[in-house]
Order: C-alpha cells, then structure tokens, then sequence
C-alpha cells in the first residue's frame, strides 16, 4: 500500500476512535497495535501522533473520507488495499480476531460495493463495529468494586431485613450508577430533604418493579455509598459504554425531576446537571430544553 493510502487508512480509523468524543486506553491500544503491523517509520508515527492527541475537526475528517473515497475509487486502488489487508494478515500469526474480523468484512465490503461517499458510510459503520467492538465494554475495576462493596451490602442488609432482593446483577449496576448521580444532584446544596428522597425512590422505582423493601434497601445503600465519594468521570464514563443515548437522556430528566422536588431548582443543581449531561454526551441545547421544561413547571405550581 503506497504511503498516502496507507496513512489515509490509519488516519480514518483513528477519526472514529474519536467519534465519541473520546479514547479509550483500550482503543487506542488496538491503535497503535495497527500502526505496527503497518510497518509504519518515525515520519509517518509522527505524522498520526496529532490525530491520537485530539480529534479531527469537522471540516479535516470531511476531507479524510473524501480522500479515502477518491483512493478507492478505482479497481486497481481498490486491490491494492486488499492485497496489503491481505499480507497483513498472513504476516502477522498473531493478529486478534478483532482485526481478523475487520479485515474479512472490509475485504467483503470492497468486493461487492461501489465505493462512494454513501457507501464510506457502511466502511466508517463496519471499522466501527468490528475493531473497536471489543474495546469499550464494562469497567473491570468499577464493576469489581460494585461486586465487592455494593451486592455485599445489599446482601447483608436484605439479610437483616428479611427481603429477599431477586433484580440481576447487571440490573443492579446501572441502579447502583444511575442513584449515585441522582444522589450527586441531591446533595449539591448541602442538604437532601424528604422532597427529594421521596422523588429519588419514585425515579428508581419507574425502572423496575421494586417492592417497597428491596426498594429501601438500594436507597440506603446508594446513599451510604455515594457519602463517601465517588469518581463521576468513572460514573458517566460507564454508563455512556453500557446504556443508548435515548436512555441517558432518560437519565438527565430523572436528575432535573430530583433537583426540583422541593419545589425549586437551584443554581447549584442546575450546574451540576449540566456538568454530568456533558459528560454524558447529551447536547447542551438539549440540556436546556429539558430544564426550562422543568423550571416551567416549578412556577405553575
């Protein structure tokens, strides 16, 4: 593969690791393990480093796909991308099954498909979904901690209590970082009234069927975990990997709902709403929409 088309390639691969807004560790591991087995020098290295450091702007990624577009554009071009996916893998014996993954449905792909800015579309899905499939699934430390700290203390206490909590332990997970941020929002102010709690426990109940009790267990562990801190980054950061966007958007009105319960929502509030609803990718126009809705509300009552 000549030295444009291959840093082409690499460059588009490292847009959609970004495309997100971030990279994680885990991607930019698969990354770099691309640069290798594409042989690249300390020119071309330097080259890709600034794409790793920030994201490409709108405009330059719009003229990386048209140049991707152009560079395989033709029959010939087209080949000879196939025939360097082709080598790579054979020189490499121990090439993952992501990148194995990636090479036959790119070869597939190119095969039957006329490439055109729509059908870079399907590239830019497909690279997507097959490289980086693997590198944004649960926080292993996070969801240690929650199986160590969290479902023992549930445990003993509904042990205590007599309950008998029946929700799986990925249900109680996202329970478990959903309350942690509602609790975040509650506590802003310095005070967290019964206003407020009783909408905490009406928000969580609306995700699943509690009974009363396991529904009181969770609270109280929610609230003794969240007063000893918790690392939001890692909070959000979790949930944006495991939950869609309409859900996180879910997620941001189940915070406005516990900041207003007694019947205003503060600045602080406010703030700290808006701060988690960046971290959770959720447009700040979207962000604002949503609070007016609320603050609307709050003055007819």
């Amino acid at each position: 593969m000549s030295y444009f088309k291959k840093l082409t390639f690499l460059k588009v691969l490292t847009t959609i690791a970004w495309a997100d807004g971030e990279i994680t560790q885990s991607e930019l591991n698969i990354l770099k393990s691309f640069y290798r087995k594409f042989n690249l020098d300390k020119g071309e290295l330097a080259e890709l480093r600034h794409y790793l450091a920030a994201p490409a702007s709108k405009k330059e990624q719009t003229e990386l796909y048209d140049q991707l577009v152009h560079e395989l554009s033709d029959e010939s071009e087209k080949e000879e991308i196939l025939t360097a996916l082709e080598s790579m893998e054979q020189a490499n014996k121990r090439i993952g099954n992501e990148e194995k993954e990636l090479v036959s449905q790119f070869r597939a792909l190119l095969e039957k498909t006329s490439v055109t800015k729509r059908s870079l579309g399907k590239i830019r899905n497909l690279l997507g979904k097959t490289i980086f499939s693997h590198a944004r699934g649960k926080n292993l430390d996070l969801e240690k901690y929650f199986k160590r700290k969290v479902l023992k203390k549930v445990e003993l206490k509904a042990a205590r209590s007599g309950v008998k909590v029946n929700l799986p332990e990925d249900k109680l997970y996202f329970i478990c970082l959903l309350g942690a941020l509602m609790a975040s929002v509650s506590n802003v102010d310095g005070h967290f009234d019964n206003s407020e709690k009783k909408v905490f426990k009406k928000e969580l109940s609306g995700y699943f069927d509690f009974k009363n009790q396991e529904l009181e267990i969770l609270f109280e562990v929610i609230i003794e975990l969240t007063k000893h801190g918790f690392d939001s980054h890692e909070v959000t950061t979790e949930l944006n990997n495991l939950v869609s966007y309409n859900e996180r958007i879910d997620i941001a009105n189940c915070m406005l709902a516990v900041g207003g319960a007694d019947g205003e929502l503060s600045h602080e509030e406010a703030e700290e709403i808006r701060r988690i609803t960046k971290a959770l990718r959720i447009p700040h126009k979207v962000f604002i929409e949503a609070k007016m809705k609320v603050v609307s509300r709050l003055r007819r009552l």
